[in-house]
């Protein structure tokens, strides 16, 4: 079994081939983790995802249609 997730935010958009963004097939079961390696993000860019607007761990397995989003670090100065 497949499953179809959506990515979010255009600053990953580099890891995604055109024609499945924003969405991502994956086989059933996988996991956060399993996504983040699938696109090739950076570990330095992971800071934290949500899934379906809840903070998630690697760990959490992902399921048809989850909006996940990954959130770069936050930089900025005082």
């Amino acid at each position: 079994m497949e499953i179809k997730v959506i990515v979010r935010y255009s600053h990953y958009r580099k890891y995604l081939d055109d024609k499945d963004y924003p969405g991502v097939t994956l086989q059933g079961g996988a996991t956060v983790k399993d996504l983040v390696e699938e696109l090739q993000v950076p570990g330095y860019y992971l800071k934290e995802v949500t899934v379906n607007g809840e903070v998630k761990e690697l760990d959490t397995v992902l399921s048809e249609g989850d909006t996940v989003i990954i959130w770069p670090p936050r930089i900025g100065g005082g």
